[in-house]
């Protein structure tokens, strides 16, 4: 009966600190997620890109069928409804514009201690107007304590044809 209950504390115990670490990494990536906004805003590139893995990372838009659709409505010519690209890439051109701001919803993490994956609802700002909108989804590790994006998929949703509801 000792044995039993010895090994019932010992699993509630392993389950309170597991669940008390799968808390606090959430925690963490909320904080990467905030930093991820907040460096857009500041145009803080060396925070912007101390958020990303060292080695290669996917950056991959989609854009929507109906957005789509519309693009070539205006220019037939227009054949991708996607483009790739890097983090460093996009930074860059939020230096060069006035105003951005990216605003997230809907955060839904997924993790262990190694890796995670968190998806949300985006929308994209310059200048105060929303460009566009549409589900991200990012791929992360733990790397030495400290989580960093490893992957960046996108759908894109372009305002000015559906501005979100």
């Amino acid at each position: 009966m000792k044995t039993a209950i010895t090994i019932l504390l010992l699993f509630v115990s392993l389950n309170f600190i597991s669940a008390q670490q799968t808390s606090k990494d959430k925690e963490e990536i909320h904080q990467l997620l905030n930093s991820f906004m907040q460096s857009i805003v500041k145009k803080d590139s060396v925070t912007f890109n101390s958020l990303f893995f060292e080695g290669n990372v996917n950056w991959i838009g989609v854009i929507k069928e109906k957005s789509q659709a519309k693009r070539i409505e205006v220019n037939p010519s227009i054949v991708k409804n996607y483009f790739t690209s890097t983090y460093t890439s996009f930074i860059q051109s939020i230096l060069r514009n006035k105003k951005s701001e990216e605003k997230f919803e809907n955060i839904v993490i997924q993790n262990d201690d190694a890796i995670a994956s968190v998806t949300f609802d985006y929308s994209f700002w310059s200048e105060d107007s929303m460009t566009n909108w549409g589900n991200e989804y990012w791929q992360l590790v733990k790397i030495n304590g400290q989580w960093k994006i490893s992957s960046v998929l996108f759908s894109i949703e372009i305002s000015k044809y559906y501005p979100k509801s």
